[in-house]
């Protein structure tokens, strides 16, 4: 694989790995994300819901 491949893959990596770990502790606090079937712009609001009570759990709103 070609150098600037492998630098894009790092960096999309790198920038994917926060996304999805944050996506993954959402969908095990709130089992109903588990089931939705609707496109992701449709549920943008829920999703934003869970994230800000999840920090308000976790002591980062106050």
């Amino acid at each position: 694989m070609d150098t600037d491949n492998k630098t894009y893959n790092t960096l999309l990596r790198g920038l994917r790995a926060p996304c999805e770990r944050g996506f993954a502790l959402l969908t095990q606090r709130w089992h109903t994300l588990q089931h939705i079937t609707a496109s992701p712009r449709k549920i943008t609001t829920i999703v934003q819901a869970a994230l800000t009570l999840t920090r308000h759990e976790h002591g980062k709103i106050h």
